[in-house]
């Protein structure tokens, strides 16, 4: 708690009605009440696309009703909130936070700016102002019209150690179809970011909610993202003989698909060790494997199954040193458009692990994603078939 004794304070609230102010009406006023009088330093907003059209006059409610120091938002296929995961209709889910002792720095990005040479850090911090020591950015972008992985790459090479947690907006599919929106600013590309320094402390949870499946495996020859020897066979080959080993309840997993894990570190054994990349096809005739990402020499790479029943439990042991914790103030939950009843096949399934694992009701808001953003073995990437999750507390 800071010097002051005001205490951190976090209120989520969301609607269904399908008027865009009416819904920014509502979620506000539940979110008042629950702050009670006083400043907002932080609001979130996350939207369904039937309300993009009315994406600025829901920004212009939210500053009547709260008037945060600090408004961000974008628009989602669905939305989180505290207790749902609404992923069709309209909806709109609001958190916002009065963070006595935290600085709450803002910025946008446009891909201008960051598709230039980024030499230094001088550079880098005049594009990402306030991200150099921030105990997290949270960073919301529109997918057709900035280069997220480079934006990432740059953030891992002037602030490592650095987290950054959010997701891609996804209420439309093609570009100009988002909203993105920061204070005064609202467009249709770009992105967003959020970077929080002082009196707060984050816990980030990158659940790739899979379960990896026979041995580790050792590329021997590849070519960029092809992986062409596996074990010194073709990759083809020896990936074959693994799935014919496998048992009858592991082969009726693969009808999720197939995915290759790539190590985080040296001795890499089991499920949270590997940075889960998508297997984009194979070249029968040459043998090779396409992996979705640029695959190492000599790296001992390991096969992954994706199921409901590996992406509950890689979600609930990743969230079981929560139990041990304080209670937490609020959290941020951004889930691939993927996970939700297809994936699971009932509703409500990632928020339902998270609260239980809080010991909730906690404030919670987020979204259905066209991309997850979240550290993995202390490097920021984009992530597909994720939940990423920030979960805050008073430092």
């Amino acid at each position: 708690m800071p010097a002051d004794g005001s205490p951190m304070r976090w209120a989520s609230g969301h609607s269904v009605l399908a008027d865009g102010a009416a819904a920014a009406a509502a979620a506000a006023a539940a979110v008042r009440a629950e702050l009670g009088e006083g400043p907002v330093d932080l609001c979130m907003v996350f939207v369904s696309a039937a309300h993009v059209p009315a994406a600025e006059t829901i920004a212009t409610v939210l500053r009547d009703v709260l008037a945060p120091a600090c408004l961000a938002g974008t628009s989602a296929r669905g939305v989180v909130t505290r207790a749902e995961e609404i992923e069709q209709g309209p909806s709109l889910s609001l958190i916002a936070a009065r963070l006595p002792g935290v600085d709450v720095k803002p910025f946008v990005l446009l891909q201008e700016a960051w598709a230039g040479p980024v030499e230094d850090e001088a550079a880098f911090d005049a594009l990402a102002p306030g991200a150099r020591g921030a105990e997290l950015v949270v960073l919301l972008g529109d997918p057709f019209s900035i280069d997220v992985e480079r934006v990432l790459s740059l953030f891992n090479r002037f602030v490592p150690g650095v987290r950054v947690v959010g997701g891609m907006a996804s209420a439309g599919a093609r570009p100009n179809a988002n909203v993105l929106l920061l204070n005064d600013w609202l467009a249709p590309e770009g992105a967003v970011a959020i970077a929080l320094h002082g009196a707060v402390r984050v816990d980030v949870i990158v659940s790739q909610g899979c379960a990896p499946i026979g041995p580790p495996l050792d590329v021997t020859h590849v070519e960029k993202n092809l992986v062409m020897t596996l074990d010194g066979q073709p990759a083809l080959e020896r990936v074959e003989e693994v799935l014919r080993a496998l048992s009858g309840p592991d082969r009726e997993r693969l009808r999720q698909g197939l995915y290759v894990g790539r190590p985080l570190r040296g001795d890499a054994s089991g499920r949270g060790d590997y940075l889960v990349r998508n297997l984009l096809g194979a070249d029968r005739e040459r043998g090779a494997l396409a992996v979705g990402d640029l695959v190492g020499p000599r790296e001992k790479i390991r096969l992954h199954v994706r199921d409901a029943r590996a992406a509950v439990e890689d979600l609930e042991m990743l969230l079981s040193p929560q139990v041990f914790d304080t209670a937490a103030a609020g959290a941020l939950l951004f889930a691939c458009n993927g996970r939700g009843r297809t994936l699971f096949g009932e509703p409500d399934r990632d928020i339902a692990t998270l609260q239980d694992a809080l010991r909730g009701p906690v404030p919670v808001s987020g979204m259905f994603c066209a991309g997850e953003l979240g550290p993995v073995g202390g490097r920021n990437f984009q992530h597909g078939h994720t939940a990423s999750i920030a979960i805050l507390r008073p430092r």
